[in-house]
């Protein structure tokens, strides 16, 4: 395989409503220009881990051992240039080695996933089968040592052609490999957390692929509730005392302040990707500056807007830890400490990536340092 595979097979066709093109809302049209990005506010520090280049070669060897893209092809030149152990050093920087090589495969997977089963892949406007396909992978997730997934593997591969019905049996080996790493790392709590949010992921793209791509698009309160779970937030930020080698206790991981708080995360990183990739997604449907566009809005009018949101929930989020940390103990300080990095961190990933091509198609305002960005909302507080 080279890259991604491409579709066939009748039945999987006829179940699927359209070419990806039918993803793109009316009236979309290519910058003609580059547009000015605001400054996006990250008041938190940046850094990469030190063992982040060692580890994308091995995950790069493991995707190439479970054939999920062919050494020396488009595909593992494509994994490469995302960075999946990248993304993981830039968001946290002082990890165990063998969970940030844990983390870095998850990462991976979850790009290969999308690129394969989601979005334009396999199951391209039809939720009912990544319905389906997620289930499996859940049950795998449940057990990754002794699920039974080749049985089910065998229901699921009728109704997709042969390239992809050989891909999903490679994803299905490769998925109890990435999960019992991921278990090895963690303790029952923090696994459960995770498998948790996994579970947010896949609910969230059954909801993006069923979204109605002839019809109007969502609402900015719909669309924000469902993107901050398919962006793969939770159980990104799910990962962050596993791979650091501390545990938030369950009461403090669960308060509902602070689910209130991974909920603002979601939401940060979301709105910083649909702005990164918006110049390579002019017209798709789950793009937020696209959906401003089409409520009448310029490109450079959404993007501003959408930036202005976005630094709006990282004030919201600066407000609420400052409600939390009286009251936080020494883990849960330190979990609120990696929520920044990890915002921040996927920021500093993004703007890199030749894949979005920001740097190509934006004229980059200077991003706020910590200490200016908290000075002005001191200031803006006395003012109110």
């Amino acid at each position: 395989m080279e890259g991604k595979v491409t579709s066939g097979g009748d039945m999987n066709q006829s179940r699927r409503s359209g070419k990806p093109e039918s993803m793109l809302l009316p009236n979309s049209a290519l910058l003609a220009t580059k547009l000015r990005l605001p400054a996006f506010h990250y008041p938190f520090p940046n850094g990469r881990n030190p063992n982040t280049d060692a580890v994308e070669v091995e995950v790069a060897e493991w995707a190439v051992g479970h054939a999920l893209v062919e050494r020396g092809g488009k595909g593992e030149a494509m994994l490469r240039s995302l960075g999946p152990a990248d993304v993981i050093g830039r968001m946290y920087h002082h990890m165990n080695r063998e969970a940030f090589l844990a983390a870095s495969i998850w990462s991976a997977w979850m790009f290969l996933v999308d690129e394969h089963f989601c979005e334009v892949g396999a199951y391209h406007a039809w939720p009912g089968g990544l319905a389906q396909f997620h289930l499996w992978l859940r049950a795998i997730l449940t057990d990754p040592s002794g699920c039974d997934w080749r049985s089910m593997c065998q229901e699921i591969v009728r109704n997709l052609s042969t390239e992809y019905a050989e891909l999903c049996i490679r994803t299905g080996e490769a998925t109890a490999d990435m999960a019992r790493r991921i278990e090895n790392v963690s303790s029952p709590m923090q696994y459960a957390r995770w498998m948790e949010g996994m579970t947010f992921y896949f609910l969230s793209t059954i909801w993006q692929v069923g979204l109605n791509m002839s019809g109007p698009p969502p609402s900015v309160r719909e669309y924000l509730l469902g993107r901050a779970s398919f962006a793969g937030a939770p159980p990104t930020y799910a990962l962050a005392d596993i791979v650091a080698g501390y545990e938030v206790p369950g009461n403090d991981y669960q308060h509902v302040q602070v689910r209130r708080l991974q909920t603002l995360v979601g939401t940060v990183l979301s709105l910083c990707n649909d702005v990164m990739s918006f110049p390579r997604e002019i017209g798709v449907i789950w793009n937020l500056p696209n959906i401003l566009i089409a409520q009448g809005l310029s490109q450079q009018e959404a993007i501003t807007n959408t930036v202005r949101i976005h630094n709006d929930v990282v004030g919201d989020y600066l407000d609420l830890e400052a409600r939390i940390t009286p009251w936080a103990g020494a883990e849960l300080r330190r979990f609120l400490n990696d929520m920044g990095t990890l915002m921040r961190g996927h920021y500093d990933w993004a703007r890199r990536q030749k894949r979005y091509a920001a740097t190509e198609n934006y004229v980059f305002d200077t991003t706020a340092e910590p200490e200016d960005f908290r000075a002005a909302r001191q200031e803006n507080v006395k003012e109110d």
